[in-house]
């Protein structure tokens, strides 16, 4: 006696179709090209969020290297570089005015960054401190800064002001934070 009461009933086989499968891979494709936009402006913010806090550090350092060993501390581009974007290193001068000594040297990696420097006083990619704490230019003034970090539609602002506070800001986003196409001083 067959006790099997499926026993004319072909079994359907375990996984899935070749049509199943391309549907699923179409539908996961279309779910990726949704997504890349959005994941790519997270990843510049948050690649332009760290440069600037890195800068912000690199300022602070220099302040108060500055200021703990009195000696004049410059901030300035990586050998060979004429802007900040590749990198920036704080320098102080060594046993003679050739020879200078290397505090910190700051390597982004990022290559869609760009590091912009406005002064008060127009000049190099070059920024000192004295050993009072005072930020100050090639010709011997006080300075105030802004540098603007920039990658792929993300900014973010880092602040210096003469007497060596340091402030952070967004553009468009904090109010008091202009856009970098504005051609005054800070």
């Amino acid at each position: 006696m067959d006790m099997s009461w499926d026993a004319g009933r072909q079994r359907a086989p375990d996984g899935l179709t070749l049509l199943e499968l391309a549907a699923g891979l179409a539908i996961l494709g279309l779910l990726s090209a949704a997504a890349y936009p959005l994941f790519s402006g997270m990843l510049a913010r948050q690649q332009v969020t760290l440069a600037a806090d890195r800068l912000a550090m690199s300022l602070a350092l220099a302040r108060a290297t500055a200021l703990s060993r009195r000696i004049e501390v410059t901030l300035q581009p990586l050998p060979g570089e004429a802007t900040l974007s590749p990198g920036w290193q704080l320098v102080t001068d060594g046993a003679g005015p050739d020879r200078q000594v290397v505090l910190s040297v700051v390597e982004p990696g990022m290559p869609c960054l760009s590091v912009t420097l406005r002064q008060t006083v127009r000049g190099a990619n070059v920024l000192k401190f004295l050993p009072v704490g005072y930020s100050r230019s090639e010709q011997g003034g006080f300075q105030a800064a802004t540098f603007t970090l920039g990658c792929r539609g993300e900014q973010r602002q880092v602040r210096l002001g003469a007497q060596g506070r340091i402030r952070l800001c967004t553009p468009g986003r904090d109010a008091d934070c202009e856009a970098a196409e504005s051609s005054e001083p800070p």
